[in-house]
């Protein structure tokens, strides 16, 4: 009860402040607020909300908006605000091929390089104006033709050295690395950095599969096949252990019965090193390599003292595109290359803990209040990242006085619409009034973006629950959605 008092008094100084909203829907989002926290379902965690109006970062609500909690992918959100605010809207990404030889006739007495700048989209299939990862190799083995090379002698090398070689957060869990979602972030990416696994269950449940390859075709690695068949309609419940260092990936876990093969996804060890495999075996076609360096080498590993010549430069989807993306459908890889790039433009820094660094003294500069703010990577896939829910609600206020914040409004997802939130809160005042950036993590569900007012005022919202019952998923990710409809009313 005196919680409940001293919220109410807090409440009503916000109301005086904060005209813009109905003080009576304002009453009932903050009985459901305290509803949710004092509930059994986090009765040995946290709940953390901060509701602010976008114009002045007024305090509209808060309850435990300084407590330093896992975001999950919420934080995609300062990452994407970041870039958009360093690079622009309209930035697009670069990568080259290019030759650091001679001719001789139709021989290029010297090495071909593809040599990246980061792009993280480079051969997505996500963008589909763009060329994909195969579309990509048939254009630069074309390039390599016109330029009237019929023998290479010396060998094909990615270049991904404008990022550090450090493509995983020390952080991030053991168990996600080789799966789509902990694909590690190269100064050379290629095809999202995934590939996908074919398996073909067995009759019954504990059955063995059979692995039936991955597309694309990666010949040099090894896998160690352990999944077994689970039950019809269990999905996906694999696990891919891997890791840039080794070729070896073992799989874990069970794909359903019931179906004639399924499908999941994994992370490439290497992308730059797949890039230039790929792209020495399309020319191989074609192109005759005459090489005496070892295979599958990168620019972490070789170093090149000759100048090169450019045959090829090839520009990525702009960056409001790719943010979009990113916040649409929680791309970890995006995130992370975008905390990277940040890092390695403010500070020529590009190693994860130095990038976060970065970022964080971009918004102290800003006037964001950043105590709390202990990110280790840009996509929230570490658990002991941490931020706070007023972190957020200041930053996404900052961004709104920027230019390129509609750019940023665009990329995130409309409750109810699109997106990863495209199934939530239908049929309610929240639906298509609602910009809202889902996370998860182990035992976190968050939940951020801006609302407009019933006056038409912007407001920008962060919510946190940590730490709930493991088995209350579901029943808390359904409060935090009732949550934001009567946000939807204020």
């Amino acid at each position: 009860m005196k919680l409940k008092l001293t919220f109410f008094c807090m409440l009503i100084a916000h109301m005086i402040k904060a005209q813009s909203v109905d003080s009576l829907a304002l009453t009932v989002f903050s009985d459901a607020v305290l509803e949710l926290q004092n509930s059994e379902l986090i009765r040995n965690g946290t709940l953390s909300v901060s509701v602010k109006n976008a114009a002045d970062k007024k305090t509209i609500f808060a309850i435990n908006s300084e407590k330093s909690l896992p975001s999950a992918s919420i934080l995609k959100l300062v990452s994407t605000a970041t870039i958009l605010s360093v690079l622009g809207g309209d930035f697009r990404y670069q990568t080259f091929l290019e030759h650091d030889g001679f001719f001789n006739n139709d021989t290029l007495v010297g090495n071909v390089y593809i040599r990246g700048t980061g792009d993280p989209s480079l051969g997505s299939d996500r963008f589909k104006e763009y060329l994909s990862g195969p579309q990509l190799i048939a254009r630069w083995a074309g390039a390599i033709q016109k330029a009237g090379i019929k023998v290479i002698k010396g060998d094909i090398f990615a270049d991904a050295s404008y990022f550090d070689s450090k493509t995983l957060a020390d952080s991030w869990v053991w168990g996600d690395l080789g799966n789509y979602y902990g694909a590690g972030v190269s100064g050379l990416n290629f095809g999202d950095n995934q590939y996908r696994i074919k398996f073909k269950p067995g009759v019954g449940e504990g059955d063995p599969t059979t692995f039936l390859g991955i597309e694309p075709s990666i010949p040099y690695l090894i896998f160690d096949n352990l999944v077994v068949t689970g039950e019809r309609g269990s999905g996906d419940k694999t696990v891919v252990y891997g890791n840039p260092l080794s070729k070896s990936v073992v799989l874990t876990g069970t794909v359903p019965r019931g179906v004639p093969t399924f499908s999941v996804k994994g992370s490439i060890p290497d992308p730059a090193v797949y890039a230039a495999y790929a792209l020495k075996q399309k020319l191989s076609e074609t192109v005759k390599i005459i090489s005496e360096t070892a295979p599958l080498k990168s620019l972490n590993q070789v170093k090149s003292l000759s100048p090169k010549k450019i045959l090829d430069e090839y520009k990525s989807p702009p960056l409001r595109d790719i943010c979009q993306q990113a916040n649409f459908w929680s791309v970890n890889l995006y995130a992370d290359a975008f905390l990277k790039k940040a890092g390695k433009t403010l500070e020529g820094k590009s190693d994860y803990d130095d990038a976060a660094k970065a970022v964080t003294n971009y918004w102290w500069n800003r006037k964001a209040d950043m105590r709390g703010f202990f990110i280790k990577d840009g996509s929230g896939l570490s658990p002991s990242g941490s931020l706070t829910t007023n972190n957020l609600t200041d930053i996404l206020s900052l961004a709104t006085k920027e230019k390129y914040y509609p750019d940023f409004y665009n990329s995130i997802a409309v409750l109810g619409v699109n997106g990863t939130v495209r199934n939530l809160g239908k049929a309610t005042r929240a639906a298509g009034n609602v910009r809202a950036k889902s996370g998860s993590i182990g035992g976190t569900r968050a939940y951020a973006g801006y609302v407009t007012s019933r006056s038409g005022v912007i407001l920008t919202f962060a919510m946190i629950a940590n730490k709930y019952e493991p088995e209350s998923s579901r029943l808390v990710s359904e409060e935090l959605v009732r949550i934001m409809t009567l946000m939807a009313q204020l």
